[in-house]
């Protein structure tokens, strides 16, 4: 019985959910469950037809939302997602992720090419060829970004 690992699964009715891993050595299979849960906490779940599709934050190019609903845009295909735009920039701003306007959250390393707009606005062509407008609101934080402000 000495170094089996036991698992032991408890279902609550509220609270959070909560992992605590228990160990008497770093072991290489401990370390690598730590490297799963830590990833797990950083990906995107997304939905198409039915199927739910983990993505990568560095693989969406923009989130949108339309009519109450986020919708994931990556080079080839649009997903939606329960993933809030306020959430997704706040968990994804080291990914890229920067607020362009009320409606859109975009991943700046996907930024192809920039124009200054009349009225202090930015269009911005993504890497899939659409182009985002950023209004004055957001402008001046993105030209800060861009220049190597911190956040």
């Amino acid at each position: 019985m000495d170094g089996e690992m036991k698992i032991r699964l408890e279902q609550i009715a509220e609270g959070n959910d909560e992992v605590i891993l228990r160990y008497r050595e770093m072991t290489p299979q401990i370390t690598a469950l730590l490297h799963y849960l830590d990833r797990t906490g950083t990906m995107l779940v997304g939905k198409q037809d039915g199927q739910q599709v983990v993505l990568h934050p560095r693989d969406v190019i923009y989130l949108e939302s339309v009519d109450g609903i986020t919708y994931l845009y990556t080079p080839d295909e649009v997903y939606s997602s329960g993933e809030s735009l306020t959430a997704a920039q706040e968990k994804y701003s080291e990914e890229g992720y920067f607020r362009c306007s009320k409606s859109m959250v975009m991943n700046i390393y996907h930024i192809d090419r920039l124009q200054s707009l009349s009225g202090n606005r930015i269009d911005a062509e993504m890497s899939n060829g659409e182009h985002v407008i950023i209004s004055r609101h957001y402008a001046k934080e993105l030209r800060r970004i861009l220049k190597g402000g911190k956040r």
